[in-house]
């Protein structure tokens, strides 16, 4: 919950200025998407990606946050301690990736610079998103590259 409340109050003290800011990754919808979803029995997200304090994850939440948007995040365990977030409202996706360090004062958040969201359309209707993603993220501290890439199947709640 602690994760939530710093994202929450990220939000509220940059307001919507920030979203206008971040590259939103368009959506692209898909029927039937390839590959392969059999994990989804036992955990609603496989991914690979860099960024810092992250040493996996298995869980991703999906929440309705009014009539069209939808707020996603992964969850945290006792070696992660980022999570990717996103928004999905229409046919967009703002993604960020939140940074809640064990170093004091480190915490940060990661805007999304590009990268592609593919979404199974008739899932996403019946309120269960099935999605292959791989997004890139800015990093102001250096050049490495920080990315999160992976495939999705959890319900909407």
């Amino acid at each position: 919950m602690k994760i939530l409340s710093l994202f929450a109050l990220f939000f509220c003290v940059t307001g919507s200025s920030y979203i206008k800011e971040t590259k939103k990754i368009e959506i692209d919808w898909r029927q039937k998407l390839e590959g392969d979803f059999s994990f989804a029995k036992k955990k609603s997200i496989v991914c690979d990606a860099w960024c810092y304090e992250w040493a996996g994850t298995n869980g991703i939440i999906a929440k309705q946050r009014g009539k069209d948007t939808v707020e996603c995040y992964t969850l945290m365990n006792a070696s992660t301690h980022c999570s990717l977030h996103f928004l999905i409202t229409g046919d967009s996706c703002v993604p960020t990736i939140v940074l809640n360090s064990i170093v004091a004062g480190a915490s940060r958040i990661y805007e999304g610079k590009d990268g592609f969201i593919s979404i199974d359309r008739k899932l996403w209707e019946g309120r269960i998103l099935k999605a292959t993603f791989a997004l890139n993220f800015k990093n102001p501290e250096n050049e490495k590259k920080i990315y999160w890439n992976g495939n999705i199947f959890t319900k909407i709640k």
